[in-house]
């Protein structure tokens, strides 16, 4: 990466590139890492503040991962003093950015580098990650197995639901009509679970359930790893 301070620097580099504003943001960054509607957010180095406008200096050229590496220090990242604005990060701006991305992007494991504007206070995103390292994030395999089971969850249900709606159709309005009428007389000889359902015209039917498991196009080891795990954390529940 580069940091440009004129038009003349311009030269320096190559596309295809990003261009992106400078931000001065009192050498701090912080690294959100999401894990379906959970997040956790770590602080890390980052490049110090620049004069604003344009500069008669050459330009600067970087290795972002090791300016943000937590024992990253260097000239760059050296803080002469605090200016303007210092703040944390707002929870319900942090919320509200990776509820939209997790909608925008379609997935649910990604991280988000984060900048806050010395004079604005403003949250800047200036780089989304597709999978991050998760380095630095002590409840990541706990927020990873809830999100794997409130997944899972979620599937089942939806899979009960569809057939629950497409027996109801194979049984026809009659019958449910009379498994209503006969639940509210209090008929106990009619009156059945909630996974049978009984008519005089299509006997008993029952709806498929579907277990808590792993998706069979994973590999076989995974397959035990995931259904072991997930069974130990059920049974700590």
């Amino acid at each position: 990466m580069a940091i440009i301070f004129n038009k003349e620097g311009l030269k320096d580099v190559k596309p295809p590139c990003v261009i992106q504003s400078f931000i001065n943001h009192n050498a701090v960054l912080y690294k959100v890492f999401v894990v379906g509607e959970s997040y956790t957010v770590v602080q890390r180095p980052s490049l110090k503040n620049f004069p604003i406008g344009p500069a008669e200096r050459p330009s600067i050229f970087f290795n972002s991962h090791n300016v943000s590496k937590p024992e990253s220090s260097s000239d760059l990242t050296a803080l002469d003093k605090i200016e303007g604005l210092f703040e944390r990060p707002n929870d319900d701006v942090i919320r509200e950015l990776s509820k939209a991305l997790r909608q925008a992007l379609g997935i649910s494991l990604f991280g988000i580098d984060i900048i806050i504007n010395n004079q604005t206070g403003q949250h800047a995103v200036i780089d989304v990650n597709a999978f991050p390292g998760y380095e630095g994030v002590p409840e990541f395999f706990n927020d990873l197995l809830n999100h794997i089971i409130a997944v899972l969850q979620n599937q089942a249900t939806e899979v009960q639901q569809v057939n629950y709606s497409n027996t109801i159709g194979d049984l026809g309005v009659d019958a449910v009509t009379e498994r209503t009428c006969c639940a509210v007389t209090g008929n106990s000889d009619m009156v059945m679970d909630s996974w049978n359902f009984e008519s005089e015209t299509s006997g008993s039917m029952k709806l498929q359930h579907q277990r808590l498991g792993c998706n069979s196009a994973v590999s076989p080891n995974f397959q035990r790893h995931c259904a072991a795990t997930l069974a130990a954390k059920a049974s700590s529940q």
